[in-house]
């Protein structure tokens, strides 16, 4: 039997890359839209954290990891789960895929819209931080917020150790030193891996409202999937290095320890 054009397309699944674990919860927020979508987890963790990286390292791993993983299955969508990489690699991978490609970017937009006149802290790596997008984005939606900025990697890492330890909050505390205890109305967590510690958040910054992107990106693979995506289930976890999460934590996503991926050396 031959299959039509739409048949072909709906037997591809999903692709979703990031420098670390930090992606698990934007699929986290996919899966409760679309709960038997088959997908493909990419961890870069021989290039984690890239929040320390410069652009041009960030984007020629990021084309890497994907050509790398698209060479391995095929698939019909690209969610990069990465703040960091999204700043700096969306106009470049969708001028190389024909296909819909969704970027994470710091929810500065619903905090400011939330919190009109409010203070509002963006946490997310430097990279994130001092780039020339959230200074776009702070200009177009920020006005009459008191909107300030924290970049830090170590933060990135406590949230990655987390899976491991569990939450130290001692540990965010510190990292975030001379910011903890103050009062802001919404924090936005502008990288995916610190929704893994919302819990030590919270208690920090005194209840404040945690903003982050899932839902939104969740909204967005759920609009945009049409007969795009494939929903059989089948689920496929590669990474750079064995570093992975716990495989407890690795089940709730039906995954067991990575297929490693071995990136080519030039870009395409």
């Amino acid at each position: 039997m031959n299959l039509g054009k739409t048949d072909q397309i709906m037997a591809r699944p999903l692709l979703i890359i990031d420098s670390g674990s930090g992606g698990f919860t934007i699929l986290k927020s996919i899966l409760t839209k679309i709960p038997d979508l088959s997908y493909t987890y990419a961890a870069d963790y021989a290039g984690y954290p890239y929040g320390n990286r410069d652009a041009e390292e960030i984007v020629s791993r990021v084309k890497r990891l994907v050509s790398a993983s698209q060479n391995q299955l095929d698939h019909a969508m690209i969610v990069v789960a990465c703040n960091t990489a999204s700043t700096f690699t969306l106009p470049v991978l969708r001028r190389t895929y024909d296909i819909p490609i969704v970027g994470v970017v710091p929810a500065i937009k619903p905090a400011c819209e939330r919190y009109p006149r409010g203070k509002i802290l963006l946490l997310a790596t430097p990279s994130t931080v001092e780039g020339s997008y959230i200074d776009n984005l702070v200009e177009r939606y920020a006005t009459g917020v008191s909107l300030h900025r924290f970049g830090s990697v170590d933060l990135v890492r406590v949230a990655e150790d987390s899976l491991h330890k569990g939450e130290q909050i001692n540990l965010v505390r510190l990292v975030v030193g001379c910011k903890a205890g103050l009062r802001y109305d919404a924090i936005v967590l502008g990288c995916t891996h610190f929704p893994l510690i919302a819990t030590s958040l919270r208690e920090i910054f005194n209840g404040a409202d945690l903003i982050d992107s899932a839902s939104g990106i969740a909204e967005r693979v759920q609009t945009l999937r049409g007969d795009y995506l494939c929903q059989s289930a089948s689920r496929r976890f590669f990474a750079t290095k064995d570093s992975s999460p716990p495989v407890a934590f690795l089940r709730q996503f039906g995954l067991s320890k990575p297929q490693i991926l071995r990136m080519p050396f030039s870009e395409v």
